[in-house]
């Protein structure tokens, strides 16, 4: 199983800077990554690049193609509700574990991303996109077990794409979603992780895909 890279280090950047570049990538176009480009890209050599595709891989965020290289995986609309609920059996199986309290750094670093949702514009694509990598960090670093940590934060990728599609779609529905997502995991019992979990699961649960 593909680790999870801290992004402080040369593999962790260049894991970010592509995870980042395919998330915000225009839907419906296609993108090819080749790997020479990205050796000079990121100073490094073709085995970290590997490493670093095959966790996007994993990631289902791009797959290998013959004849063509790594190509960032189209979305299917169909695939969706399965996306939706492996994410959501991910935090559940999460809930029956032994969670540690929501430190206060943890819960300084929640406010700060509801700061962040409150000023979000429904063109700024990027904003959007760095709140939902800070979620990521927050949501993640909740979860002791290294294992589920791990299937977590790949499926976590594979609905952010989803999200960021609905942006670039409907920009005004993805910045309303964002905000009320926002708003509902701040509004959690104070140190309870599990709220704070149970709350990512209603509200992910919850959301309407733009018609």
């Amino acid at each position: 199983m593909p680790q999870i890279t801290q992004p402080e280090t040369k593999h962790g950047r260049a894991l970010e800077a592509l995870r980042r570049s395919i998330c915000l990538h225009p839907p419906g176009e296609d993108m090819v990554l080749h790997e020479t480009s990205l050796t000079e890209k990121f100073g490094m050599s073709r085995t970290p690049i590997r490493q670093v595709l095959q966790r996007l891989a994993y990631e289902r965020l791009v797959e290998t193609r013959s004849g063509v290289g790594t190509v960032v995986v189209a979305l299917d609309p169909e695939t969706r509700p399965r996306d939706s609920l492996v994410h959501k059996g991910l935090l559940q199986a999460v809930l029956l574990l032994d969670l540690p309290q929501i430190s206060i750094a943890q819960h300084s670093d929640l406010m700060a991303v509801a700061g962040m949702a409150s000023l979000a514009h429904d063109s700024d694509r990027d904003l959007h996109y760095d709140i939902w990598n800070r979620l990521h960090v927050l949501l993640s670093g909740l979860i002791p077990d290294p294992i589920l940590k791990d299937v977590f934060s790949a499926s976590y990728w594979r609905i952010v794409r989803w999200k960021m599609s609905d942006v670039a779609t409907d920009a005004v529905a993805g910045e309303a979603h964002l905000r009320s997502f926002v708003k509902h995991l701040s509004e959690y019992e104070a140190q309870d992780s599990a709220d704070l979990l149970k709350r990512a699961i209603d509200a992910e649960m919850g959301e309407t895909q733009p018609s």
